[in-house]
């Protein structure tokens, strides 16, 4: 697994296939989602990314309110 913290970091000279979302821990849900993205590639010509982000969107667009996460990016 690679770790990119910016997506300007990010350089593939292969295609991409990529699933975006918050990925604040790897329930079930998340599991189906990322198992559904590594069996969509058929062969080695495709990259397989997962997208998320290091801030929940909810916390940007209401700061106010207090989200609790299944866990942190470290996690």
């Amino acid at each position: 697994m690679k770790i990119f913290h910016s997506i300007s970091d990010f350089n593939c000279n292969k295609k991409t296939i990529v699933t975006l979302g918050t990925f604040d821990g790897v329930h079930l849900g998340h599991q189906k989602i990322i198992n559904r993205l590594l069996n969509s590639v058929s062969n080695d010509d495709l990259e397989t990314v997962v997208l998320t982000f290091s801030q929940h969107p909810r916390t940007v667009l209401h700061a106010d309110d207090k989200i609790k996460l299944l866990n942190t990016n470290e996690e």
